[in-house]
């Protein structure tokens, strides 16, 4: 650190901003400020050496946060970090603290700044000095043993018959054997999985002549018997003749990258799983259709043997099986459970809260019902399904086994409970229109039909019809002129009213219909259709109004308009509620990644990441859109393919994009099939077709052909496919996806290696 402090400090401007650069030019630091922005690559402003102090507000630990320790920690940068920011709670600032940030300096502290950045610039002093003392002994030592000592990854000699020479302390910690267990009875063979012998030969064959082999991956049995997966490096080991005397290998535990990847996958198919049923639910008449796929639903993605809809009766003393999965057969319909706090149910609705039961047989807040002693349940859960002003009921889970229900497995049994609940106040509410609009027909159908006519500007003719739906006596009807007439119309209607019966006089058209409001006698106005026509009346020229009220109608047309209002609001809310999902699963990533410096690791994150966004992408555009029933396809491919470029910014800079898309009419799940391709086509490109320093093309088309068929072509003029690929059996997850999307669509995919690589996907578009 030489010379003036450098000071690399990311923010939003406001306030604050101003307040902390008055402070740093006082003390004369190299201050350099840069606002939060969408594409800011901060992979490549840390690296700079100059910096020794990074700092950022609350929203820019938010943007980039992770980001800045991952780097910091990944490349050994002798920088401190410090977020100034908002009141938060302690456990979030011990938090921050142990995740890795020097400190953090509450807005209102501000006078804590200085002496904070002059405590770590002593601080990076030192740790610089300690340093330099470390490497110096480290070169004492042999390297070897050093690496065997200070490695993270499995390392073991073996001779060229396979007998273990010598292993270091991760396999014996990871196996559960000890070195003398390892060393004097093992051959390697007699840890590995049988399957995986032919190849493992083959590779050792391979290193005994003196190949280096990488990537290979093999399952080592441990003591207890599981096998454990690792990925290996096994390099030939020379004497001091040139001879080859053994095999060095280094082995990674593959086990934490399979249980997060199983995680994530898991996490998007119960995204997917809620999105769908959402948009069931929402197009669903039927009720107990609904609970039957619900219920369904439920055994499928939380792998249970017992799934229920339990409703509140109105005497709120039982809860009736509504619907369920796995009962005996007569139960559903039929069986009740008490509802008091002595059963789960009961409880569940007591608490107002997801109650979660590991051992039915050692619960001590209730007793097991009947219902659930029968079928033998150990562990569940359960949670309430909202009414409109008192609960449905309850939704709940059940299995013969133990097991410990995850906060994950309580949230989707919550957001199907949800669902259920918005469809269930929905149809309660268009039930009532109904019942209100049959009561508004058999109304009308015994009501007579009003009538009147109007002749030199008087009512000479008024029926017991019009004298019920406007409340006066025929007599006193027949006593008025036009202009009594016009008092007794609506004020803004009256305009409306003349021209359209003068209209008629005048021969300009035949007939008409019109709604015009009138007052009744009793001085409110009620909504009246009319019929008026042209006649000739004992000789002249006349109206002949015929009418009918409305009133009831036009209520209900409101209720209506509201209804669907609220069917519409809803399906946006479920759009946004999707796209929000997928957005905390992409944020939870990113949090994963903190914690991982493998760089495979981090791409793949990195690819289910773009894969979420393909996805949360459309459910954003179909939130922001007025129709739901069309998507704006050429918009949503347009966008995927922008954001990939900026996720490989440094890649797609010299890359030209050429697009052809249609404007296709195509159902949201044709639609998010052809992004996820899309999606792991181009991005593929990106990271594999070109290098930093090509410039290329990759180019998308897609339209729709003859007899209803869509065609979907991705290209580049990169390096071209691999010679060997055999892309139906290939292991990466990406083709994989595209492979069994393609199926699902029941389409046809062809890889083509002429000038680059080129893939042509076709299927019948299907409503």
């Amino acid at each position: 650190m030489n010379g003036k402090l450098n000071i690399l400090f990311i923010s939003e401007y406001d306030g604050i901003t101003s307040s902390v650069l008055q402070k740093l030019k006082i003390y004369e630091y190299n201050v350099k400020s840069i606002l939060i922005e969408d594409d800011l690559n901060v992979k490549s402003i840390l690296l700079e050496p100059s910096w020794d102090i990074i700092l950022t507000d609350y929203q820019g630990w938010i943007y980039y946060g992770s980001d800045i320790l991952r780097i910091i920690k990944r490349n050994s940068l002798k920088k401190s970090y410090i977020i100034i920011g908002k009141q938060i709670e302690e456990k979030e600032m011990v938090s921050l603290i142990e995740r890795g940030i020097s400190d953090y300096i509450k807005e209102d502290n501000l006078q804590r700044l200085i002496p904070t950045i002059k405590r770590e610039i002593k601080s990076i002093s030192i740790m610089n000095g300690l340093n330099k003392f470390h490497f110096s002994q480290c070169l004492l030592e042999d390297e070897f043993q050093r690496l065997l000592k200070v490695s993270n990854f499995l390392i073991y000699k073996l001779d060229l018959h396979a007998n273990f020479l010598e292993v270091n302390q991760v396999f014996n910690d990871l196996l559960k054997y000890n070195e003398l267990e390892i060393l004097d009875s093992f051959n390697v063979y007699e840890l590995l999985h049988p399957e995986d012998e032919p190849i493992f030969t083959e590779n050792i064959k391979k290193a005994s002549e003196g190949e280096y082999i990488k990537d290979a991956e093999y399952r080592f049995k441990k003591k207890n018997g599981d096998y454990v997966l690792l990925s290996s490096i096994l390099a030939p080991i020379f004497n001091e003749q040139n001879h080859i005397v053994g095999i060095l290998c280094v082995s990674k535990d593959m086990t934490e990258y399979i249980n997060t990847q199983h995680f994530i996958e898991d996490r998007i198919h119960r995204q997917e799983m809620l999105a769908k049923f959402g948009l069931e639910a929402i197009a669903e008449k039927n009720i107990d259709t609904l609970f039957n796929k619900a219920t369904s639903l439920l055994s499928e993605i939380l792998n249970v043997e017992y799934t229920k809809v339990l409703e509140l009766l109105p005497n709120h003393k039982y809860l009736k099986l509504r619907a369920g999965v796995g009962w005996n057969d007569g139960l559903v319909g039929n069986a009740t459970v008490e509802n008091n706090k002595n059963s789960q149910a009961g409880y569940t609705l007591l608490k107002t809260t997801p109650v979660i039961v590991e051992n039915l047989n050692k619960e001590t807040r209730f007793f097991a019902p009947k219902l659930l002693a029968d079928h033998d349940v150990v562990s569940g859960m359960s949670v309430i399904i909202p009414g409109k002003d008192t609960p449905f009921g309850i939704l709940g889970a059940h299995t013969s086994k133990h097991r410990k229900f995850s906060k994950d497995d309580i949230n989707f049994l919550q957001s199907i409970a949800n669902i259920l609940a918005d469809i269930i106040i929905r149809l309660s509410t268009e039930e009532e229109l109904r019942r209100s609009e049959e009561k508004y027909r058999t109304l009308t159908e015994q009501s007579l039909l009003g009538t009147i006519i109007i002749a030199n500007g008087e009512i000479i003719f008024a029926n017991e019809g019009v004298s019920k739906i406007l409340g006066f006596s025929i007599d006193e009807l027949l006593t008025w002129d036009i202009n009594t007439i016009g008092q007794h119309i609506h004020p803004q209607d009256l305009k409306k009213a003349i021209e359209e019966y003068e209209m008629i006089l005048n021969g300009d058209i035949p007939s008409l219909q019109t709604e015009i409001r009138m007052e009744k006698k009793q001085n409110d106005y009620l909504h009246t259709r009319q019929y008026i026509k042209k006649i000739q009346f004992q000789g002249e020229s006349a109206l002949h109004i015929n009418i009918i009220d409305i009133s009831e109608q036009k209520k209900n047309e409101k209720l209506l308009e509201a209804s669907l209002e609220e069917k519409e609001i809803l399906l946006k809310e479920i759009h946004h509620r999707v796209k929000n999902n997928l957005q905390i699963i992409s944020s939870l990533i990113v949090l994963q990644e903190e914690h991982i410096d493998d760089e495979d690791i981090i791409s793949i994150f990195r690819d289910f990441q773009s894969r979420i966004k393909a996805m949360a992408l459309i459910h954003q555009i179909l939130y922001n859109s007025e129709d739901f029933s069309k998507i704006d396809l050429p918009k949503y491919i347009k966008d995927l393919i922008n954001n990939l470029f900026k996720a490989y910014s440094a890649r797609s800079k010299r890359i030209d994009l050429r697009l052809n898309i249609e404007d296709i009419d195509l159902s949201l799940d044709q639609a998010i099939s052809c992004g996820l391709i899309i999606n792991e086509l181009v991005s593929n490109s990106l990271k594999h077709a070109f290098s930093r320093e090509d410039q290329g093309k990759i180019g998308v088309s897609l339209k729709k052909r003859e007899n209803n068929m869509l065609f979907l072509e991705v290209y580049d003029n990169g390096r071209g496919f691999p010679k060997n690929l055999d892309y139906q059996q290939s292991s990466t997850l990406g083709l994989k996806l595209i492979n069994t999307i393609t199926r699902q669509m029941d389409g046809k995919i062809t890889f083509e290696k002429v000038d680059g690589a080129r893939v042509i996907i076709t299927w019948e578009i299907k409503k």
